[in-house]
């Protein structure tokens, strides 16, 4: 047995298994055996069988980093290669296969597939992921027992790591995902727990579904582990660790405009709330809509920076043309707005292939009809309409930013290819990186407003936007105070748009619209009255006086 002990993390590494030790207690001990499964031609799951106990090859000490390999063969991969780097402030496991196939998924840490209660051993009774539903039909925190999958609608992508406690113990284990840059070719990071009459166990694992081809060797993306404070510390230290590493680029030092500090009106639920009108939501995103919700925003003494259209204001989602009927000059509008000190915002559909034909798409069982948005033929059709949507050249729009929406749309399966051969988060990586590019070459000040949470994107998002708010609970306020923290953590020094606020209950909308300064950038959705709610004169009086007292605070700041 060897020892590694740090004032991060201790292990107790003996043959082919990690024992992970915080406070003196054996919180999990890893298998290290990790199963990297195939896609058949027939898109079918080819399980990865490895019975053998891998080698330990080498236990080599370069000053404070300690390197185990280890080498062992499956039944589908001729060698697998198996490392484990012992830091002070972290460990990094590593998987190595070599041979030829499609990877279906990384299963790690559990074992012999075959086996009954296959995984690995843990103490911790309670998980934390950084990710949950828009429905929030499960929570951030859940047994040891339960099976945690998480594909948000909120954060697209999450932070990709686990926090595991024990009880009546004061730190957690953190264990993450991380891959290179071009190798994020994954939807999800699942924990897994397994049973077999008293044998109890767990696994971590990818979905790569058959996108990533191996001919020759390829390392899986890692997962590094360390002991922390709480799960905001892990947290922590999982998005250091992608700034440190080169991973994730920072954000160049430099004084947004200040229209880029809001207030923010959007116009959605303010399309909610016209019933005498027969037409649906979103037919309602038409000019004498936008210019009525501005009178009354101005009428309750709410002075809006950025305003919002929002969906449908375009004739198809994919080519993003103003529909002449609801906006018969889009640019007068904008440039009226610009003259009353207003930055206007469009709504912007992602992955919905209205208007494209359908050689720039791919089709999947679980997704439908999507995007392929590496095709050369849809990339066309996207730098026209970012052309037209912020230049000032004549016939085009000359808008401020853009509010990227449905990146959860992204298409997931193994049916398919994409032409560039990305799939999953480095595909929409690759995606809206090409957005970003693009768009602060036409306009180097138009703000990119999108819903990642994960340091990979920290670099092409201007605004995270914490999203939507389930209208059926009551906890508004802290849903999103506990969102904005995750977002701070995963993209510093990104401003946040604190967006929806439910419009259920006074109470609970109020509670949150009230102080959404002291998270980020104050944003309303809706000032004319609901079937169900309604703000009244006191209400306003107070979300005025708040949104007054927050630009001059920015104001302030700019005059410094």
């Amino acid at each position: 047995m060897v020892n590694i002990r740090t004032n991060a993390y201790e292990l107790a590494v003996e043959n082919a298994k990690i024992g992970v030790i915080l406070d003196g207690t054996m919180t999990a001990r890893l298998d290290i055996r990790s199963a990297v499964h195939q896609t058949n031609d027939a898109n079918e799951t080819v399980k990865d069988v490895e019975k053998d106990i891998p080698s330990l090859l080498s236990c080599e000490k370069d000053g404070a980093v300690t390197t185990f390999v280890w080498k062992n063969r499956s039944s589908l991969w001729d060698e697998k290669i198996y490392t484990l780097i012992c830091d002070p402030l972290r460990f990094t496991f590593k998987v190595t296969v070599k041979g030829h196939g499609r990877v279906d998924g990384v299963e790690y840490f559990t074992g012999d597939v075959t086996e009954p209660g296959h995984g690995s051993d843990y103490e911790f009774s309670h998980g934390f992921t950084p990710c949950i539903s828009w429905y929030n039909k499960e929570d951030y925190y859940f047994k040891a027992s339960e099976p945690c999958h998480r594909w948000s609608v909120l954060m697209v992508p999450p932070m990709f790591c686990y926090a595991f406690r024990c009880e009546r113990m004061t730190r957690q284990l953190m264990l993450g995902l991380v891959a290179q840059r071009g190798e994020h070719n994954f939807h999800s990071f699942d924990y897994n727990p397994t049973s077999s009459l008293w044998k109890y166990g767990f696994y971590l694992s990818t979905d790569q579904h058959g996108h990533t081809l191996v001919d020759g060797q390829w390392e899986a993306p890692a997962i590094i582990g360390t002991g922390a404070e709480d799960e905001f510390e892990a947290m922590k230290k999982y998005s250091a660790y992608y700034f440190s590493s080169g991973i994730a680029k920072t954000k160049k030092a430099a004084v947004p405009p200040k229209f880029w500090h809001g207030p923010i009106a959007c116009g959605w639920i303010e399309q909610m709330a016209h019933p005498e009108i027969p037409i649906s939501m979103v037919d309602l995103a038409r000019e004498s809509l936008y210019e009525m919700y501005l009178d009354r925003l101005h009428a309750a003494g709410l002075y809006p920076r950025c305003l919002i259209i929002d969906d449908k204001w375009q004739t198809e989602y994919c080519t993003d043309a103003a529909n002449p009927e609801k906006w018969p000059d889009l640019r007068a509008f904008v440039d009226k707005r610009h003259a009353e000190g207003i930055h206007t915002m469009l709504w912007f559909k992602i992955f919905d292939p209205e208007g494209l034909t359908d050689e720039a798409t791919v089709t999947s069982r679980q997704s439908g009809k999507r995007v392929d948005v590496s095709h050369p033929k849809f990339l066309r059709v996207l730098d026209e309409a970012l052309y037209r949507i912020f230049s000032s050249d004549e016939g085009c729009y000359d808008c401020d930013g853009i509010k990227i929406d449905y990146a959860f749309q992204i298409p997931i399966g193994r049916e398919f290819r994409t032409y560039s051969g990305k799939y999953g988060v480095e595909w929409l990586y690759e995606f809206q990186l090409h957005i970003y590019e693009t768009v602060k070459k036409i306009k180097p000040h138009a703000i990119i407003n999108c819903s990642p949470c994960h340091p990979y994107f920290a670099h092409i998002c201007d605004q995270g936007r914490l999203h939507d708010y389930d209208p059926s609970n009551r906890n508004c306020r802290e849903d999103m105070e506990f969102r904005g923290k995750m977002f701070s953590i995963a993209m510093p020094d990104t401003l946040l748009d604190t967006d929806n606020a439910g419009f259920n209950t006074t109470r609970d909308t109020m509670r949150w619209m009230l102080h959404q300064d002291l998270t980020g950038i104050p944003d309303i959705y809706c000032v004319s009255p609901l079937p169900r709610f309604g703000m009244t004169e006191g209400d306003l009086s107070e979300l005025a006086q708040m949104w007054k007292e927050y630009t001059d605070r920015i104001d302030a700041m700019y005059e410094e």
